[in-house]
């Protein structure tokens, strides 16, 4: 189905990310689309199911992240279907990516795509957000993070900000009431060692909402008793 989409995909990553995709990377979005509707008739991965839309609001609204990336390592908390993540790593095969979520169907959906798209350098992980936020392996680990429509920003802040490097970056997409979500996160970033660093804007045309990507640096380190325990961050935020 996504095949007969393929001069849309270019038109688009051209448009709105600057890039020229190469024919193999036309190939496995086409091929991700094809395998996200087919699956999603079982797991329901998304409300979004018209190629068009899928291509605008999923594939392009991911990879839009692409050049703000810092460093090499990202992790994709909350992937749910596999966005940012999947289509980023399309994109930009260089990045060694960690794709987190708490429900084990998504995870093996996306370890299909992973292994039916040939992706190297990627991989999933199960568990709940708080725990990855505590886990020696993770913590103090990424260059980059990123999670779509987890948390507002005084929660995500909480789970993003542990594993992120001293220094490393937080990618969080927000729509138009996004000043609200800043004012209210305050007392997170001081807390947490967070410093918003800028805001970029953009709107992918008719029919997407407004986005702002906030650019939240890592500039000391969190201290350890963040994040709590599951469950906490969501029902009393640091705001």
């Amino acid at each position: 189905m996504f095949r007969e989409h393929a001069s849309l995909i270019q038109l688009l990553t051209k448009q709105h990310i600057g890039s020229e995709l190469s024919d193999l990377q036309v190939t496995k979005l086409c091929n991700f689309g094809d395998l996200l509707l087919d699956w999603n008739q079982r797991l329901n991965l998304t409300r979004i199911t018209e190629p068009h839309e899928v291509i605008l609001k999923h594939f392009i609204d991911s990879m839009v992240l692409g050049r703000f990336i810092n460093g090499l390592t990202f992790a994709d908390l909350g992937t749910g279907a596999g966005f940012p993540g999947i289509p980023l790593k399309i994109l930009r095969p260089d990045l060694d990516i960690v794709l987190m979520d708490s429900l084990k169907k998504r995870l093996d959906f996306l370890d299909v795509v992973i292994q039916a798209l040939d992706l190297k350098g990627i991989k999933t992980i199960h568990a709940r957000v708080e725990d990855f936020g505590r886990d020696v392996h993770y913590r103090r680990h990424f260059d980059t993070v990123s999670s779509r429509a987890v948390a507002r920003l005084p929660v995500l802040l909480e789970y993003a900000l542990p594993v992120l490097k001293v220094n490393g970056l937080l990618l969080a997409p927000k729509g138009s009431q996004y000043e609200i979500e800043v004012t209210e996160s305050k007392r997170a970033l001081l807390l947490l060692g967070g410093s918003i660093e800028g805001i970029e804007h953009f709107n992918l045309g008719e029919g997407a909402e407004h986005r702002a990507i906030l650019r939240i640096r890592k500039v000391k380190e969190t201290p350890p008793e963040y994040p709590r325990q599951a469950g906490t961050p969501a029902k009393d935020p640091l705001s």
